[in-house]
């Protein structure tokens, strides 16, 4: 698991290399790089999805009180993961 730290510290460095890339004046270099850095905040928002958030990330979604916002199989799956992770009493 990617511990949050780690996820913050490649999030300052995409950063850092996109301030970088926008001072470059040649338009392929400038798209290569772009196209780098987007593949790596990709993968960077995966992981915080996956192995930082994991199971609590259903916290996140928004609430309507007349309509879930997970159909049951997704909200059956989020029961069985935080049940998982040490949650008893849903």
């Amino acid at each position: 698991q990617a511990p949050l730290s780690e996820v913050l510290q490649e999030f300052e460095r995409i950063q850092r290399e996109q301030r970088e890339a926008n001072g470059c004046t040649e338009r392929r270099e400038w798209w290569e790089r772009r196209s780098r850095l987007d593949l790596r905040m990709q993968n960077l928002i995966q992981s915080l999805d996956q192995e930082v958030l994991g199971c609590w990330r259903g916290l996140l979604l928004p609430r309507d009180p007349g309509n879930s916002p997970l159909d049951e199989q997704k909200l059956s799956q989020l029961l069985q993961e935080l049940q998982e992770c040490g949650w008893d009493n849903p």
